[in-house]
């Protein structure tokens, strides 16, 4: 069992090495460049743990999230510049010692960053993140480590794709944990 391990860890050693580079992925895009509000449900182990509203703001590389529960009251606020490490600007207690900010900020951009159409894979290290289109209203991101899927953001779009999705669920099998953005198309949704 531990020499598979170990053979499989050369493998994708050796193949993240070899001539046949994939493109480098360096500038990060985002779908909705401004401001967008979305339903944020948290699941994990199959039980829905968390419902709320997100604020994302995206200006250029910053990306920052105002998290709020069901009565509007503001739970959490994070910014993080360029792929930096998380600021956290306000949180509350209980929020900020189960580690929210991080995970929350985390998978969130893992959402919004977007990858541009001329480019289809790329690697970061030992894991290679992928595009893919399962259907045609849906998209799919794929980050792997070897065969092992690490996580996934399947993308759903509304009849216009150039308006960006309107609904994006970020799934991470390790952790048994799914997480999913609906965006309020109006103010008739709040």
């Amino acid at each position: 069992m531990m020499r598979g391990i170990l053979f499989i860890l050369i493998i994708q050693f050796i193949s993240g090495c070899g001539i046949n580079k994939i493109p480098e992925y360096n500038e990060q895009h985002f779908i909705h460049v401004e401001e967008s509000l979305w339903k944020l449900t948290i699941e994990k182990w199959g039980a829905e743990r968390f419902t709320g509203v997100i604020a994302v703001r995206t200006l250029g590389p910053d990306f920052h999230l105002v998290l709020l529960d069901a009565t509007g009251i503001k739970l959490l606020e994070t910014a993080m510049s360029d792929g930096s490490d998380v600021k956290v600007i306000a949180a509350v207690k209980a929020i900020r010692d189960r580690g929210l900010p991080e995970y929350l900020s985390e998978s969130t951009l893992r959402i919004f960053d977007t990858m541009s159409d001329d480019v289809h894979c790329f690697r970061h290290g030992f894991i290679r993140i992928c595009k893919k289109k399962p259907a045609l209203d849906v998209e799919r991101k794929e980050a792997r480590f070897g065969p092992f899927l690490v996580w996934s953001v399947d993308y759903f779009y509304s009849k216009d794709v150039t308006e960006g999705f309107v609904c994006a669920v970020l799934q991470e099998p390790w952790r048994r944990s799914k997480l999913t953005l609906e965006l309020f198309q109006g103010s008739y949704d709040l």
